[in-house]
């Protein structure tokens, strides 16, 4: 688990010339770079780290800076990105079962988007000396972020109910839903009940005897 920065699967693309001009001009600018790593910052979005080809660094540019090829029209940043980043807390994570999928997401415009799955950011709470102000880890507001390579030559960061996988072995369409989903809200535990105690005076058994303490009051 990083801390306010973490690496990433470098992407190889161009960054747009307005996004290193304080977006005063070299709008039709565009230049090659290596997408490293990225910073989380609650109340921004995921801010991503390069480095150019004459070896300078740049430091966190929202991923609207980036595109596949030169002369990709640059879309608004609130078509792309869903949410800013809930903690300073984060993981990278390319899944084995998601690497190199197509995935599609509706946009905030009812856009349908397709493109390639690249490696998912998720946020966590931090220790537990540090104050937990976000939703981080709120079932009912958790989110990840997918990173996707778009086929329109942007990128985009989605989180799961934004978006559907297409896999050629699967047997449903994945253009219809099986099911109305909910947003879960509760958290599962089996160690925040008082109604089950352990007999901590056994010795030499892994065979725990569980007391049922409802069934004592019988």
């Amino acid at each position: 688990m990083a801390y306010l920065n973490a690496n990433i699967p470098v992407i190889e693309c161009y960054v747009r010339g307005n996004y290193l001009r304080d977006q005063k001009d070299s709008h039709d600018k565009y230049f090659e770079v290596g997408v490293f790593g990225f910073s989380s910052i609650p109340n921004r979005v995921p801010l991503f780290h390069f480095l150019m080809e004459d070896g300078g660094l740049w430091w966190r540019a929202p991923i609207t800076a980036f595109c596949t090829k030169p002369g990709v029209k640059e879309l608004p940043l609130d078509e792309v990105v869903m949410w800013d980043s809930f903690s300073y807390n984060v993981s990278v994570t390319t899944f084995y079962e998601l690497a190199g999928a197509t995935m599609q997401y509706t946009s905030r415009r009812k856009v349908k988007r397709k493109g390639k799955y690249l490696f998912t950011i998720d946020w966590c709470a931090g220790d537990f000396n540090e104050l937990n102000f976000g939703y981080a880890e709120k079932p009912d507001q958790h989110k990840c972020g997918h990173v996707l390579e778009l086929e329109d030559g942007n990128f985009a960061i989605q989180p799961n109910n934004r978006l559907k996988m297409f896999d050629a072995s699967m047997g449903v369409d994945p253009n219809k839903n099986l099911i109305n989903r909910l947003v879960t809200s509760k958290i599962y535990s089996v160690e925040n009940s008082a109604k089950w105690i352990t007999d901590e005076h056994e010795e030499g058994s892994y065979d725990y005897k569980l007391k049922n303490l409802d069934e004592d009051k019988d």
